[in-house]
């Protein structure tokens, strides 16, 4: 996930270091589904929903990364995904870098991860300014 202007200033001056160590680490692949950095992907829907195919054709369980089955690019349904790493703090705290807070994930899995966090702040965000116009009125 890209870093909000807002929040740069939370994570150290060597994050592009850490971050690349941490992709290392991983072999350059998602820590959850093994999907690797910079591939083009088939994500499924309909009857492929929860896979992933490479452009070998080899498709893959996207929960765990594990080799289901070859199929024809023609056979499977899904649809187009660049695939770029990110790391995830899986404290949520970006001033806590140790390495066993770290975790290389794929756009999909960074966002599952975070669903919960990011469903709490929006709520936050929500209270918030309701009770800024209960305060104020509608400006």
């Amino acid at each position: 996930m890209p870093i909000k202007s807002e929040n740069r200033s939370r994570y150290p001056a060597n994050w592009k270091e850490i971050r690349e160590q941490i992709l290392k680490r991983a072999g350059n692949r998602c820590e959850q589904c093994r999907v690797p950095n910079h591939s083009w992907i088939q994500r499924g829907f309909y009857h492929d929903k929860g896979t992933y195919q490479l452009e070998d054709g080899s498709v893959y369980d996207e929960d765990n990364g594990g080799l289901l089955c070859l199929r024809r690019a023609t056979e499977y349904s899904g649809y187009l995904v660049k695939i770029v790493l990110t790391v995830a703090h899986l404290d949520h705290v970006p001033e806590h870098v140790d390495f066993s807070n770290l975790k290389a994930l794929c756009q999909l899995h960074h966002l599952r991860y975070d669903a919960e966090h990011h469903r709490v702040n929006a709520f936050k965000t929500r209270h918030a300014r309701k009770a800024t116009s209960d305060l104020f009125g509608d400006l």
